[in-house]
């Protein structure tokens, strides 16, 4: 047996194991665990303990870089994980946050190489600023956010791993993302003790991003099969921020008006939800898989599929309030 980093399961097994450990420690052990009293966004009552999410990203970026030290977006993934720690300790000023993800995001776009024009580079780093704060804004429910990104990113790595036979750093983000977040996702939803806070939820979002524009520069998926693969999310965040500002609401007060929110005010209980939302993410990733077949209406399939959740979205809109 191969146990040399040259095998893509090395690396992703023994960052896997440091995170669970590194979880295990910050939940039971810790002396300064970061706690997060509730707001007006929190759908849980009185403290819960956060912050777990520089024990995720920053262990799996350090073992990455021993592989890859080349490789930017690790270095950029563990700068949204130290970013979110001190977010969530400190309660950082919104324009340092913006900036501080703005150059990220730009860092990101330019790193994949992607041929593109100017119109379109500005687009992405646009786009994937949006994408890193809204996917921070649906991570408000036990399992939610986890449940979304080990469904994608395991598509991800399958769409990689299934079209390339040698060992990459794709593979090791793949497959060592995608058993991290189930290790997550045993602290978070099985045993109720950790929530991964911005810490996680910002890193996780550039984690999918750099999959996602990776999968786009090899022609292994285009940008409208991404946009499907994470519909659900997109259209919950976009859609309650044009209602906000419609309404004329200060956008950056926290709130809890995301359907998701209003869905468990109306009862529904936090598993519940994570498993309706995670069933969508996956029937949108067999959609995005069935846009790459032959003869099919790709254009039409996305319209089809943003249609019936921006439908959805506005037949609830009285939900919850």
């Amino acid at each position: 047996m191969d146990l040399s980093l040259n095998n893509y399961l090395v690396g992703p097994v023994v960052s896997t194991a440091v995170v669970m450990l590194a979880l295990w420690w910050y939940a039971y052990r810790s002396q300064s665990r970061l706690h997060d009293a509730a707001n007006e966004r929190s759908l849980h009552q009185g403290e819960v303990m956060t912050g777990a999410g520089i024990f995720m990203f920053v262990p799996l970026c350090l073992i990455g870089l021993v592989q890859f030290p080349l490789f930017v977006p690790l270095y950029l993934i563990s700068v949204l994980s130290v970013l979110g720690w001190f977010d969530d300790r400190y309660d950082l000023s919104t324009k340092l946050r913006f900036a501080i993800q703005l150059l990220v995001a730009f860092c990101l776009v330019f790193s994949v190489g992607l041929n593109i024009q100017i119109g379109l580079f500005l687009f992405l780093v646009v786009a994937l600023l949006w994408w890193i704060n809204l996917f921070n804004f649906m991570d408000g429910a036990n399992g939610l956010a986890g449940m979304h990104a080990f469904i994608s990113l395991g598509f991800y790595a399958w769409v990689f791993v299934g079209a390339s036979n040698h060992v990459s750093v794709l593979h090791f983000l793949g497959v060592a993302g995608v058993l991290v977040i189930l290790v997550y996702l045993l602290f978070n939803v099985v045993l109720k003790k950790l929530f991964m806070g911005d810490s996680g939820s910002l890193p996780m979002a550039l984690l999918l991003a750099t999959m996602a524009l990776y999968l786009i520069r090899y022609g292994q998926l285009s940008y409208l099969q991404v946009a499907v693969i994470h519909a659900v999310f997109i259209v919950d965040a976009t859609m309650t921020l044009f209602h906000r500002l419609i309404n004329s609401e200060n956008i950056t007060h926290a709130h809890s008006t995301h359907l998701y929110q209003r869905l468990i005010k109306q009862g529904w209980s936090h598993i519940k939800l994570a498993v309706v939302y995670g069933l969508i993410t996956a029937v949108c990733c067999w959609l995005a898989y069935i846009m790459s077949l032959p003869k099919i209406p790709v254009s039409a399939l996305f319209v089809l599929v943003y249609a019936l959740l921006i439908g959805i979205f506005m037949k609830t809109l009285r939900v919850g309030r």
